[in-house]
C-alpha cells in the first residue's frame, strides 16, 4: 500500500502526482517503487520553484505512469512515449489554477532558469493543451535534455 499523503514538497504531497485526467480509474492502482518515489520528490521541488516565481495552485494532470497507463496513454494518441520520464517518476504534465500570467512565459522563465540553477531536463510546452510538461533528469536512465514548444 502506498501512503497518498506523504508530502513530497512545501505544496505537494504523493497522490498529486499519482494521478492522470484521462485515465483515473489506472492512476488510483499506481504504486512507485522507492527510486520512483525519490525522483517524484526531486520534481516536485522543481514544481515549488515554478510556484514560487508563479504564484498559483500548479496541478498535476498526469504524473507518475506504470507501464500499464503509459501505454494506454500512447493507444488514445496522447504525447507518451514508450521510454516516458513518466516511467520512472521523472515527469509530470501540470497546468495553473489561479494567478495572473500567460503560460508562454511561464515555459520561457523554466527554460531560460534551466540554463541556470533549476534542475529541469524536459520542458515541453503544449499551448494549445494548455499545460507544460516539466521533467527532471532520470540518472539510471539518461536521455538529451529537451526544452520545446509544440502545438
Amino acid at each position: 500500500m502506498v501512503e497518498r499523503n506523504r508530502r513530497l514538497s512545501k505544496h505537494h504531497i504523493l497522490g498529486d502526482f499519482l494521478v492522470d485526467d484521462t485515465f483515473p480509474d489506472l492512476a488510483k492502482r499506481l504504486v512507485p517503487d522507492e527510486v520512483q518515489l525519490a525522483n517524484l520528490e526531486r520534481l516536485a521541488l522543481v514544481i515549488e520553484r515554478i510556484a514560487e516565481q508563479f504564484p498559483a495552485q500548479w496541478k498535476v494532470l498526469s504524473g507518475y505512469r506504470d507501464p500499464v497507463l503509459n501505454e494506454a496513454c500512447r493507444q488514445a494518441g496522447l504525447p507518451a512515449s514508450l521510454d516516458s520520464l513518466h516511467l520512472d517518476g521523472c515527469a509530470a504534465d501540470i497546468e495553473p489554477h489561479g494567478g495572473e500570467f500567460d503560460l508562454e512565459t511561464v515555459y520561457e522563465w523554466v527554460r531560460d532558469t534551466s540554463r541556470i540553477d533549476l534542475e529541469v531536463h524536459e520542458a515541453v510546452f503544449y499551448p494549445l493543451k494548455g499545460f507544460i510538461h516539466i521533467g527532471v533528469e532520470n540518472k539510471k536512465r539518461p536521455t538529451a535534455k529537451r526544452i520545446l514548444m509544440r502545438t
